[in-house]
């Protein structure tokens, strides 16, 4: 009877995290740049009024369970107009949706208009971690990695894309931002552990007025091997509190070499002038799986300058395939690979001009680590193993990642 429960409690839990991974509606982070997707490439093409209704499930320490369901109605036969709306309970929140609507222009790099209003808990670190990947390490590790605050209000962009893979777009954002607390602390482990506290930001209402681009030349952008992929955000700021101007850029590069081997490399950098160290909503945090694997989650907060670089060389499977473990179970979907990171985080008080403040940025302030990683099935789930490269003791710490994109 004891067998037939834990087995019955594991197959929940593994019907559980993969509904995680496949469902979950996007979000607009502070470095993250989300694509729209446009009436073009519509499943349902040809077929007036079908209604795609994609069901929603998360967990996380300030709603709990949060179910769902995302929507797209098609208005006209020619599927240019696309009705959106998501709607969601969190057993430890309340009801909270998106309604919008857009109208796409085009067959071939097609342009968008559309307008969306908003009553959904967000958060400005789906950079680093998916909405999905973060329910699962939540609900099963009790560890949940992202900050959340409550966002309201209207959001109209216009979006161009260039070539099919290439984007620019205007927002223009009318929100009203709200706190959340903690409001539970179960997981179905770690029963000894603790969710943090969230951290609180200041009500108050803001405009945001942003220009974000996103230039792809990947050979695939699910699984690249080799090109460059760019992204940026430039954005102005207009709150209760504080009126702000920022800068966000990421760069990555990738690159096949011979054997099988690649190599990859990733940049970020963000500048945030016109707020203080206190007004979480603007400034950055680093450490942890986001930026330095090696440190504590969040270890250095509340900068308005940020820098950030990482290199990861991959062996694929050309060099674990030598070694005599063939009887270790998935071993031959098991590869090899090297990593090393630096980083730093700044307050600059005298931060009039956002392209100012990096300098007091020396290489004695970065902070670095260095790991091996294992990875499975291609990168599907990863282990990293990390040493942080400021002292000797308590130095490593060791990560598990599910369908993280580099």
């Amino acid at each position: 009877m004891t067998y037939c429960k834990r087995n019955a409690g594991l197959t929940f839990s593994l019907i559980l995290f993969f509904i995680f991974l496949a469902t979950a509606p996007s979000a607009w982070g502070q470095f993250k740049i989300e694509k729209i997707e446009t009436a073009t490439q519509s499943l349902f093409e040809g077929e007036k009024g079908k209604i795609d209704v994609t069901p929603a499930l998360r967990y996380n320490r300030v709603q709990g369970f949060v179910v769902g369901a995302d929507a797209t109605i098609a208005l006209s036969s020619s599927k240019k107009i696309d009705l959106l709306g998501h709607i969601s309970y969190g057993f430890k929140d309340e009801v909270r949706y998106i309604g919008g609507l857009q109208k796409s222009f085009f067959e071939f790099s097609p342009l968008t208009i559309g307008i969306r209003y908003q009553n959904v808990v967000a958060s400005q670190d789906d950079w680093f971690i998916s909405y999905n990947e973060n329910s699962a390490a939540a609900l099963f590790l009790k560890e949940d990695f992202m900050d959340y605050f409550v966002k309201k209000g209207l959001l109209g962009f216009i979006d161009q894309k260039i070539a099919e893979k290439h984007t620019i777009r205007l927002e223009v954002e009318q929100s009203r931002l709200e706190p959340i607390e903690k409001n539970t602390n179960w997981a179905l482990f770690g029963k000894n552990k603790n969710f943090r506290e969230n951290p609180l930001v200041k009500e108050e209402d803001v405009t945001s007025y942003r220009l974000v681009g996103a230039l792809d030349w990947r050979d695939n952008p699910l699984m690249p091997m080799s090109g460059w992929y760019i992204e940026g955000k430039g954005e102005l700021t207009k709150g209760d509190f504080f009126d702000t101007k920022g800068i966000f850029l990421t760069i990555k590069k990738y690159m096949l070499l011979f054997s099988n081997h690649s190599l990859r490399f990733k940049t970020m950098i963000g500048s945030r002038s016109g707020c203080k160290p206190d007004a979480n909503y603007y400034t950055m945090d680093m450490g942890g799986i986001g930026a330095l694997v090696g440190y504590k989650d969040k270890e250095f907060k509340n900068g308005n300058r940020f820098f950030y670089a990482t290199a990861h060389y991959l062996f694929n499977n050309t060099l674990l395939g030598k070694l005599p473990l063939g009887f270790i179970p998935f071993y031959d979907q098991l590869s090899l690979g090297i990593f090393a990171e630096s980083g730093w985080l700044d307050f600059d008080f005298a931060d009039e001009n956002v392209f100012s403040g990096f300098k007091s940025m020396t290489f004695a302030d970065m902070k670095s680590d260095v790991g091996v990683s294992l990875y499975l099935t291609e990168g599907l789930a990863r282990i990293d193993f990390a040493k942080r490269t400021d002292r000797g003791k308590d130095a490593w710490r060791v990560t598990f990642r599910i369908m993280n994109r580099f």
